[in-house]
Protein backbone atom coordinates (compact mmCIF):
# COMPACT_ATOMS: atom_id res chain seq x y z
CA UNK A 1 0.00 0.00 0.00
CA UNK A 2 1.25 3.29 -0.97
CA UNK A 3 1.55 6.82 1.12
CA UNK A 4 -0.71 8.73 -1.13
CA UNK A 5 -3.45 5.53 -0.98
CA UNK A 6 -2.79 5.78 2.74
CA UNK A 7 -3.57 9.20 3.20
CA UNK A 8 -6.23 9.31 0.79
CA UNK A 9 -7.76 6.52 2.74
CA UNK A 10 -7.59 8.91 6.25
CA UNK A 11 -8.44 12.13 4.54
CA UNK A 12 -11.69 10.05 3.16
CA UNK A 13 -12.28 8.39 6.80
CA UNK A 14 -11.97 12.38 8.72
CA UNK A 15 -14.76 13.63 6.29
CA UNK A 16 -16.82 9.85 6.56
CA UNK A 17 -17.07 8.96 3.47
CA UNK A 18 -15.32 5.61 3.70
CA UNK A 19 -17.11 2.18 4.72
CA UNK A 20 -14.74 -0.14 7.04
CA UNK A 21 -15.82 -2.36 4.37
CA UNK A 22 -13.56 -1.01 1.91
CA UNK A 23 -10.80 -0.09 4.29
CA UNK A 24 -10.41 -3.86 4.71
CA UNK A 25 -10.63 -4.33 1.15
CA UNK A 26 -7.48 -1.63 0.31
CA UNK A 27 -5.30 -4.08 2.57
CA UNK A 28 -4.29 -0.92 5.12
CA UNK A 29 -2.65 -2.21 7.86
CA UNK A 30 -3.47 -0.30 11.13
CA UNK A 31 -0.37 0.68 11.96
CA UNK A 32 0.12 2.77 8.62
CA UNK A 33 -3.73 4.10 9.42
CA UNK A 34 -2.92 5.02 12.94
CA UNK A 35 0.52 6.90 12.21
CA UNK A 36 -0.83 9.13 9.32
CA UNK A 37 -4.14 9.65 11.03
CA UNK A 38 -2.30 11.12 13.97
CA UNK A 39 0.48 13.08 11.54
CA UNK A 40 -2.37 14.26 9.70
CA UNK A 41 -4.72 15.26 12.55
CA UNK A 42 -2.00 17.12 14.16
CA UNK A 43 -1.21 18.96 11.21
CA UNK A 44 -4.67 19.88 10.35
CA UNK A 45 -4.29 21.49 14.14
CA UNK A 46 -1.11 23.09 13.58
CA UNK A 47 -2.37 24.71 10.30
CA UNK A 48 -5.76 26.43 11.84
CA UNK A 49 -3.26 27.90 15.04
CA UNK A 50 -0.97 29.35 12.24
CA UNK A 51 -3.68 30.75 10.75
CA UNK A 52 -5.53 32.24 13.72
CA UNK A 53 -2.89 33.60 15.23
CA UNK A 54 -2.17 35.26 11.53
CA UNK A 55 -5.89 36.70 11.57
CA UNK A 56 -5.23 37.81 15.62
CA UNK A 57 -1.86 39.43 14.85
CA UNK A 58 -2.94 41.53 11.77
CA UNK A 59 -6.21 42.56 13.69
CA UNK A 60 -3.71 44.58 16.07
Amino acid sequence: MSLRSTIKAVLSGFVGIRSSGETERAGLKPKQVIVTGIVLALSLALAIFLLVRLLVSSQA
